[in-house]
């Protein structure tokens, strides 16, 4: 059988096992994922809108491209390899978006836009990013992986301090629903948490109008200082800072991540979506461990479910743009946060435990896992990618035999 059909029939299982793979779980997957990556670094497009000057009109068309984008992407990526591959767009490229942006005219970023998604789609084509990722030892994915999460698990009790009664509520109601063995305690307590807020009053969407976001196409140009001053960057934190962690995400729940054609449909759909003011898609790191983990599915087969529902709800809540945006920036913090860390407890335990559980990679490991849960920013790269190869390095000199 060639590779095409390979592809087809394992779409074509993908849609007769849909049903079975559309849960509670995965329904609620999907809803943490979306909440999570709305409430997080969506905010930072508003920062650069504002520094760049952009129109209202502007900014919605920006943030149709990334939601839009990033929905069909995970969508359509996770029924075609029948994993839950969770896309995203760029926070790092965001975070220096917010800096840099208003140096450029719109029409040179968008050039820019375009360059880095065929740049990484050429990296994809050449297969030399999937030869990397698999040098990786388990365990010190694992262990950044538990780095990455660390922090989602410390923001549950850290939102203690800002909405205690949500925060509390809601651990108990999983606490007893977990008990009583109950398959979807998350989704329980997701439900307990929008009721307290609502009921405390503590929801503000004075400033959300139903408004559908209408595409405004900027014709791209091109200049070299522009490609390299922020081509660059942008180029290598899409492929340091989030799709390796993003691969490290999948390895670490068992799953083979299609390193090759994910970098080759991320970087397409970047540069298609470039005009629209689309800046960049990739892997996503942090909210991947809520498609990919257990408590998405029991059955890892069926586990794609989750990246089928964050999909659907990327695209068709993203048709509304700012309307969206404004309605989640309405939720309090610390409802999402106790979210986050509740739906990820599980696995970053199940990521120590992995990541330990062999004598000889614990030190590696330990290595990977405090310099991720650093949050140190070295070359203007993420601490996950450090964590790598900080792991990486000394893996392959504790276990370097001479001859």
């Amino acid at each position: 059988m060639t590779t095409v059909e390979e592809a087809t029939s394992r779409l074509q299982q993908s849609l007769r096992e849909l049903p079975k793979a559309l849960t509670t779980s995965t329904w609620t997957a999907g809803l943490l994922i979306l909440l999570v990556g709305f409430t997080g670094s969506l905010v930072l497009v508003f920062q650069a809108a504002e520094n760049a000057s952009l129109s209202p009109a502007e900014l919605s068309s920006w943030v149709l491209a990334i939601t839009v984008g990033s929905g069909l992407l995970t969508l359509g990526l996770s029924l075609w390899y029948k994993q839950p591959v969770i896309c995203a767009w760029s926070t790092p490229g965001l975070a220096l978006l917010v800096s840099s942006l208003r140096d450029y005219k719109l029409s040179d970023a968008v050039g820019v836009f375009l360059v880095v998604g065929l740049a990484i789609a050429f990296v994809g084509f050449t297969g030399l990013f999937d030869k990397a990722m698999r040098l990786i030892p388990q365990p010190v994915a694992m262990a950044v992986l538990a780095g990455v999460l660390f922090k989602f698990g410390l923001g549950l009790f850290a939102s203690l301090q800002t909405a205690p009664v949500i925060v509390l509520v809601m651990i108990a109601v999983f606490l007893i629903f977990k008990r009583l063995n109950w398959k979807t305690p998350m989704a329980l307590a997701l439900v307990a948490g929008f009721v307290a807020t609502f009921a405390l009053g503590q929801v503000d969407l004075s400033g959300a109008r139903l408004k559908l976001a209408k595409p405004i196409f900027i014709m791209p140009t091109f200049h070299l200082s522009a490609i390299i001053s922020l081509g660059a960057p942008l180029f290598m934190l899409a492929l340091a800072s989030q799709n390796a962690p993003g691969f490290v995400v999948m390895k670490s729940f068992g799953y083979t991540p299609p390193a090759n054609g994910s970098l080759i449909a991320t970087g397409l759909m970047s540069a298609l979506f470039a005009p629209l003011f689309g800046h960049g898609f990739t892997l996503a790191a942090l909210t991947a461990a809520l498609g990919n983990s257990p408590e998405a599915h029991a059955d890892p087969q069926l586990r794609y479910g989750a990246g089928v529902t964050s999909g659907l709800f990327k695209t068709l809540l993203g048709l509304f743009g700012t309307t969206v945006v404004a309605f989640f920036a309405g939720l309090p913090k610390a409802l999402i946060a106790a979210m986050a860390g509740l739906a990820l407890l599980g696995t970053i335990q199940g990521c120590l435990v992995g990541a330990f559980s062999e004598a000889k990679d614990r030190e590696a490991a330990m290595f990977a896992l405090l310099l991720t849960a650093s949050d140190v920013q070295l070359l203007g790269v993420g601490s996950a990618f450090w964590g790598l190869v900080a792991g990486f390095i000394v893996s392959k000199v504790l276990t370097w035999r001479k001859a």
